[in-house]
């Protein structure tokens, strides 16, 4: 039977109507109790790391709140450098669960306001009397370093009291080195001199009393952190940073800061080294106002805003030069001629845009040390906003209004603009207008203290009916504040099944047991690093691991006290993810080499090879998956979805191998429309590299050591009854397999047989019976093509709606028995 090119293959050329709409994301919290939250807490980097390698789901853990309506919300997490984690959190340092705190302390230790007095009235007075014999024997702490004491009753080992400096504005450079000294005091201590110490939480140093400007504190601890880690691999114990602050505003600077040096969140959006972050945005009313991050000549809106000194020009000034050298001579007469024919200097003066992208320029005259810039400001920017209204038009571009030569602090102009903006949109509801504030790309302390703004301004606003909150801004803050009484998962991802599939494998390493079963042909591929990994694991851990290898299937066995098991699991699941992706990326090279598309250039590197989407949701509507969904359907399989592949550099190689087997069979049938059901974490490496047999479902080799496909839907969807009764989600591949010539097989067979005796020339394919074949095997993955991916329920449920609200896990909950560990470890 030739695979079908003009019947259900038709599918792959739909018009992108057919294309179903992007999954958008979701937030589920798992309950769990206090003993496995306690496990997983110690273990938290790791599990992190494995649910967003092995399901692409963001993961945090949600301690449960001591009293009140306390919260403690991780807004970012990314790691420095291998084993070490830098997060930002809103929460009670007095509460806060790591293995250290730093106090912003003063430099006798006495800790009578701020911060420091609320770690000594939670800990006790045992810390102050520890602080004031210290200074006693040692002398007064000089700033920029640091003394350590015991935690009294704080739920840490000890405490690090730094000393910060009290901000003087005209002795800048000094201010900021004293607290870059500090940090790198905190850091070497935590990294180098005490081992004990695994995490430690840092709050906003010196912002507090010592009054050090919140957005430029922010922006010197993470630039000293990243700096201080940077393309270093150390030897420490040390694996997690938070930066603390139960504060909103500072919460906000730390995660602004932390985003736009770091260029990443793996609990947000992510942005490469050439990208400019995503528009921050807040909708008040009718008027959007944005914050980008850009260039205010290349803006395209119906008014550009430009500051100008009129006694200086408009060659006067990095904002104006830009302006002016994108417009052209034409507006600088125009200017020119405009000023001088008025008998008083406006605030505001119009001119055209000339070669801008806009219709209008505003320039706003600003003379510089003018003791009243900042109320001239607010005044300029209330008349730029009312111009539009008179003008009848809808966008407008603003730079940060006197921050350069005008000297206006960044926060202080970015309070200003934000408060005649919302001030306007209040007092005109049915204006619709887009604002847009353009800050330079490589002027970051400015675009931080406009971010920093803005979540000021969406934080005041939450409480008005009339300012619109997103849909998933709000789910996320009932997901993530911790109002609940008991510890839980909190999982977010954008793929319900996914999130299924994490879900499933969090409950069954929770599940109460003395041992836990890995099955994972990628047991296969471990090397002497990885097994050295798993020697000191037992060593460590008090386990045992036993590695079990049949021609069916590998696995490892952990046998040890329940905390210990999953501590182990969650490292051995770590390593596996490694070593998937080194294979993944292993045999992605060898096919761009085969596929003839890697001449001289170099492929795509790790990173561009892992963002690769080669899966197209298709709409379930269409006739020709209507088709195919009754026969999934008639063998007891329910459809949730369908998604095409497409993967170019894969889809050469096996047209490649296609044209030569046509040549050799002198163009008769070599291809079946075949099925494959594959374990849910190798379905995107499928997808990426093409059927292998270690990715395939185990099963019993007896027609050869190959890639198993079945021609009959029936005989999968039994044999999944027979193997996988416990999997909620079933994935079969359906694909363009070349079968050509064919044979019987036999179990020991590597490679098909000769065609005949004597003959160098072999088979392509074996199979289970010659006159009616149900099963083929190949045994070269260029000889087959996935074209669809099935996902499927045994069960009739109804497609793509899952529970949000697991049920509780519980030591003390009877739990069902699994035959084969996880379907998909």
């Amino acid at each position: 039977m030739d695979f079908p090119e003009s019947s259900y293959g038709a599918v792959a050329h739909q018009e992108k109507s057919e294309m179903a709409t992007p999954e958008e994301d979701h937030g589920w919290q798992i309950p769990i109790n206090h003993g496995d939250f306690t496990i997983l807490k110690k273990n938290e980097s790791q599990l992190c790391e494995v649910l967003q390698n092995k399901f692409e789901c963001v993961c945090t853990l949600v301690s449960p709140s001591v009293e009140g309506n306390s919260e403690s919300l991780q807004v970012f997490r990314e790691m420095l450098i291998p084993g070490l984690e830098l997060s930002v959190w809103k929460d009670d340092l007095t509460r806060h669960a790591v293995d250290a705190v730093v106090n912003a302390a003063n430099g006798d230790l006495i800790h009578a306001g701020g911060l420091a007095q609320a770690l000594v009235k939670a800990g006790g007075s045992e810390i102050q009397e520890e602080s004031r014999r210290l200074v006693s024997r040692f002398g007064k702490i000089p700033v920029g370093e640091i003394a350590t004491t015991k935690a009294g009753r704080l739920p840490c080992k000890l405490i690090i009291h730094a000393v910060g400096p009290r901000w003087i504005a005209k002795d800048y450079q000094t201010c900021v080195y004293k607290l870059q000294k500090a940090i790198i005091s905190i850091l070497n201590y935590v990294t180098f001199y005490n081992p004990d110490i695994e995490t430690v939480a840092i709050p906003a140093l010196s912002s507090g009393i010592f009054q050090f400007p919140l957005d430029l504190c922010t922006e010197i601890i993470v630039k000293a952190i990243s700096f201080f880690y940077q393309g270093k691999q150390l030897a420490t114990n040390l694996k997690e940073i938070h930066l603390v602050s139960n504060e909103h505003p500072t919460v906000v600077a730390f995660k602004n800061a932390s985003e736009v040096i770091l260029r990443t969140n793996k609990l947000g959006s992510r942005m490469s080294e050439e990208a400019t972050p995503p528009f921050k945005t807040v909708l008040v009313n009718d008027v959007t106002l944005q914050i980008v991050q850009g260039y205010i000549q290349l803006q395209e809106t119906d008014v550009i805003v430009n500051s100008v000194n009129p006694l200086c020009g408009l060659g006067f000034g990095d904002v104006s030069i830009s302006i002016l050298q994108q417009a052209g001579n034409e507006m600088e007469l125009e200017f020119n001629e405009k000023i001088t024919e008025l008998l008083e200097s406006p605030l505001v003066l119009v001119t055209g845009g000339f070669q801008l992208s806009c219709q209008y320029v505003y320039h706003v005259l600003l003379h510089s040390g003018h003791h009243k810039l900042t109320k001239i400001l607010r005044i300029a920017m209330k008349e730029c906003l009312e111009k539009c209204l008179e003008l009848n038009k809808t966008s407008i571009s603003f730079p940060a209004l006197g921050t350069g030569n005008f000297g206006i602090q960044k926060s202080v102009a970015a309070e200003i603009m934000f408060d005649e903006v919302l001030a306007f949109a209040k007092c005109h509801l049915k204006k619709q207008l887009t604002v847009k504030f353009v800050i330079f790309p490589e002027e970051l302390d400015t675009y931080m203290a406009f971010s920093t703004e803005m979540e000021k301004t969406k934080f005041k606003l939450c409480s008005f009916s009339n300012y619109n909150v997103p849909q998933l801004a709000r789910e996320e803050k009932r997901e993530n504040g911790l109002q609940a009484k008991s510890p839980a998962i909190s999982l977010k991802g954008s793929n319900l099944e996914k999130m299924k599939e994490a879900q499933t494998w969090i409950q069954r390493i929770l599940t109460p047991q003395d041992h836990h079963i890995i099955e994972n042909n990628l047991i296969l591929y471990l090397g002497k690093k990885e097994h050295d990994i798993l020697t000191r694991l037992q060593n460590t851990l008090r386990v045992s691991i036993s590695e079990i290898i049949s021609p069916e299937k590998a696995i490892l066995e952990i046998k040890g006290a329940q905390a210990d098991v999953i501590e182990a699991v969650m490292n051995i699941e770590h390593m596996l993810c490694e070593v998937q992706e080194e294979v993944a990326r292993k045999k992605e090279l060898a096919l761009w080499s085969l596929s003839g598309q890697w001449t001289n250039w170099q492929p795509p590197n790790q990173d561009e090879m892992k963002k690769n989407t080669f899966l197209k949701c298709l709409k379930l509507s269409t006739e020709e998956i209507q088709a195919q969904k009754k026969q999934f359907e008639s063998c007891g399989l329910q459809v949730i979805k369908v998604e095409k592949i497409d993967n170019e550099v894969l889809m050469a190689v096996f047209q490649k191998k296609k044209k030569m087997m046509g040549e050799r069979t002198q163009g008769k049938p070599v291809s079946h429309r075949l099925f494959q059901q594959i374990p849910f974490q190798f379905c995107e490496d499928v997808c990426r590299v093409g059927f292998q047999r270690m990715y395939s479902v185990p099963c019993d080799p007896k027609y050869g050591v190959g890639i198993y496909f079945t021609k009959n839907l029936k005989n999968l969807a039994y044999r999944v009854k027979e193997t996988s009764a416990t999997d909620e989600l079933i994935y079969v591949f359906e694909a363009e397999v070349l079968t050509g010539s064919f044979c019987q097989g036999h179990q020991l067979q590597i490679t098909p047989p000769p065609l005949s005796p004597g003959n160098t020339d072999c088979h392509d394919s074996v199979v289970d019976n010659v006159s009616s074949p149900e099963t083929f095997v190949i045994f070269s993955n260029t000889q087959a093509m996935p074209q669809y991916l099935w996902t499927c329920s045994q069960d009739r449920v109804q497609p793509r709606y899952y529970s949000s609200r697991p049920r509780m896990l519980s030591s003390q909950q009877p739990r069902a028995r699994f035959s084969r560990g996880s379907s998909v470890d």
